[in-house]
């Protein structure tokens, strides 16, 4: 018995084929998107926390006080790095606006260099390629091997150096940061407390006044601030200590307003 002619010689209709040949969608397994994610939260959280902590140092170091003497936790590194992250990309977008002509130029030259190194190019019409294919083959297989190891040879030192770089950026990045943060708040310390837009505390012990300024940093041992008088950084023991700040709440014009 003849078999239907819409039968191909294979087995399969003419519709059959035509849905084999589909392209298909290739869909990402559940279990890889998960692993993918897990390895970005685990690098994002390491990142984090060296950002933070080396911020941390960075701060403690401007004022010279050693940060060991006020650790902190881990879920405040973690807030301190990501504030540091935030900052520093402001810093950077900033930079790029004020200097938008160079950053254009540089893109501009970039995009002529990837031109010529990316452009097709008959490097001497294939004399080398046919002078090598006429030695013998030991020669062929010497050649190979010298170029080979001399890409060799010349990459190692490349991949170590982008290595180095890519570890070596959380944490020059979070020193900038503290460093800035620093700055930017010597630049309102040095006014004294009547001055400074960040309001001062008086330190007392009993009847003793310790001291006024602003607040560095704290620990439950110690607390650290920038005396106004002397014009330097000090650590204090905490205990028993009673910090007066010398400037009230402001609240809006609106809301006095309202309350007389």
């Amino acid at each position: 018995m003849d078999q239907p002619a819409a039968e191909s010689i294979g087995g399969q209709t003419p519709a059959a084929e035509a849905v084999a040949q589909e392209p298909r969608l290739v869909r990402p397994a559940w279990a890889t998107l998960l692993s993918i994610l897990t390895v970005l939260v685990a690098v994002g959280t390491v990142t984090l926390h060296v950002v933070g902590a080396a911020s941390h140092r960075a701060y403690m170091q401007y004022w010279g006080i050693d940060a060991g003497v006020f650790p902190k936790t881990t879920d405040l590194v973690l807030i301190n790095g990501y504030a540091s992250l935030v900052n520093q990309s402001a810093s950077a977008f900033s930079l790029i606006v004020a200097n938008i002509r160079w950053w254009t130029a540089g893109a501009v030259g970039l995009a002529i260099y990837l031109f010529f190194v990316l452009s097709p190019w008959d490097a001497g019409a294939g004399k080398v390629s046919n002078w090598l294919s006429q030695r013998p083959q030991w020669i062929q297989r010497l050649v190979r091997y010298l170029i080979a190891a001399l890409a060799l040879a010349a990459v190692v030192p490349v991949a170590l150096i982008v290595w180095t770089l890519v570890m070596a950026f959380p944490d020059a990045l979070g020193q900038a940061n503290g460093k800035q943060h620093a700055e930017r708040e010597a630049f309102e310390y040095v006014k004294g407390c009547e001055k400074s837009k960040y309001p001062c505390v008086e330190l007392k012990r009993g009847h003793e006044s310790l001291g006024s300024g602003f607040i560095l940093d704290g620990s439950p041992a110690f607390v650290a601030i920038f005396d106004s008088q002397r014009q330097r950084a000090r650590v204090i023991p905490r205990e028993g200590i009673e910090m007066i700040s010398a400037r009230g709440p402001i609240l809006p014009a609106a809301r006095l307003e309202d309350g007389k």
